[in-house]
């Protein structure tokens, strides 16, 4: 009795490594919506805080912001990426924003979105004359954020 619990628990067991395993590797295609959105976020900092970086660091977080759009676009249009995922790993902003013609224009709604929002972060939340000014905030936001570990 013992013995065949044991070998139904070990079964149990394998199965849902099995299982994990194929959880795991969906869920990293999903964390490509976040990173898409973060890098794209990342790249308007890096932008306006031109005294922290030069212009390849945004142009940088731009393209790893395209590719991983890219890539999580047709992962999804694959089947590829189950609903639980997307609820858990990909920012709603992004899941608003995936109906298109094409995923070059999906993407280009949520950078523009990603983008005016990380704008509107700096430009808008001015504390008074003599708080920081939108370059000290963007160069604030950027390191913060931790722009420099997207890859």
């Amino acid at each position: 009795m013992k013995l065949k619990l044991l070998l139904a628990s070990a079964t149990l067991a394998a199965g849902a490594t099995v299982l994990n395993a194929a959880d795991e590797k969906a869920f990293e295609k999903a964390l490509l919506g976040h990173i898409m959105w973060s890098a794209f976020e990342c790249s308007t900092y890096a932008q306006m805080s031109d005294t922290l970086v030069d212009k390849s660091e945004q142009e940088r977080l731009h393209l790893v912001g395209l590719n991983a759009g890219r890539t999580f676009l047709e992962a999804m249009k694959a089947g590829q990426i189950p609903e639980q995922a997307l609820r858990k790993a990909v920012p709603i902003n992004v899941l608003q924003r995936l109906e298109g013609p094409s995923n070059e224009v999906i993407i280009d709604k949520i950078y523009a979105a990603a983008t005016g929002q990380a704008r509107d972060y700096i430009v808008k939340r001015k504390t008074g004359i003599w708080g920081p000014t939108e370059k000290q905030e963007a160069k604030h936001y950027y390191v913060d954020s931790n722009c420099i570990l997207i890859r």
